[in-house]
Order: structure tokens, then sequence, then C-alpha cells
């Protein structure tokens, strides 16, 4: 094998950690709350948009450059950790453990029964890019749903952060 796929192969095999984030503004104690599929370039990734100005909040891009970046401290507040993917599906669930060491249970895997394979495809490879599709959707869903329980805690908007006070609706 070459390099290159040595280092796909290293990349698709390396756990990521997911989880919720905050950026607070030391100066007023604002805060901005949001979700990472990659906590691990969650910091880099924000402050690569801020430092360039394209980030898309715009309040907390307008005081970061206000501030020359200053006083802002990045901060991870729960990471989702994910189940053991077994090709069988036996197991494959996603839980949420937040510093404070509260869980949140993850939706699962939820397999398709029944769908037939296409002509010349294998069954098995088949199954398990179904398989696949379902638990990085059941993931994204625990992920959302984690973050909306630390918007709902934190209440990072108006005055008091920068996140968008969620519509009424």
């Amino acid at each position: 094998m070459n390099r290159r796929k040595d280092l796909q192969n290293e990349f698709g095999v390396k756990g990521r950690s997911m989880g919720i984030f905050q950026i607070v503004n030391i100066r007023n104690g604002k805060q901005y709350v949001a979700a990472s599929p990659t906590l691990d370039s969650a910091w880099q990734r924000e402050k690569f948009m801020l430092d360039t100005g394209s980030h898309l909040n715009s309040a907390l891009q307008h005081d970061y450059k206000n501030q020359a970046g200053a006083d802002f401290h990045f901060e991870i507040l729960a990471k989702l950790e994910l189940g053991v993917d077994k090709l069988d599906g036996s197991k494959n669930s996603a839980e949420a453990k937040s510093d404070a060491g509260t869980e949140m249970p993850g939706a699962g895997n939820r397999k398709s029964e029944g769908e037939p394979a296409k002509s010349g495809e294998d069954p098995a490879r088949t199954e398990l890019s179904i398989l696949n599709r379902s638990a990085v959707q059941s993931y994204r869903d625990a992920l959302k749903k984690l973050e909306q329980q630390w918007l709902d805690e934190l209440k990072p908007y108006g005055p008091a952060g920068y996140n968008r006070p969620p519509q009424e609706g």
C-alpha cells in the first residue's frame, strides 16, 4: 500500500469525538454554544473562521474583531461517546457524557430490514453500508439532541450570548 492509502485508512479508523462546545467572551460573559462532529478540530475551525472574518455568527465575529481575538475561551461542555460498532450490528449506540456526569442514551442502531441488495453487489456489504448510514444518522440525532439540552440549560441568547433564540412556532 502507498502512504496516502495508509493515511486514509488510519483516518477512517481513528475514533473521533463528537460533542458540544462553547466559546466564551471573558470581557462580557457572552457565550456561543454549538455542536461538532469533530471536537478535536472544532476550536481550530472556529478560530480560523473568526480570524478570517468569515464566521457565520455576525455578533460573535464583530466582538472578536473589536477585541482583536483577545479574551475568548474555548471549552468542551460534553462529549458524545460512540458505542462499539460491530459488523453484525448487535451493539451500536451513542451515549453523551458531560463534565457533570449526566448521561443521555442515544438513538441506537436502526437497521433497515428487508432491503434487497442491488444486482452485482455483495449482500453483506450492502447490509454493512445500511448499518453505517443508520449509525451515522443516530449519532447526528443524538448530537443534535445533546446540543438542544445545553442550549435549554445555558440559554445563550440576547444579552447573555451569541446564539440566535429559537423560533416560536
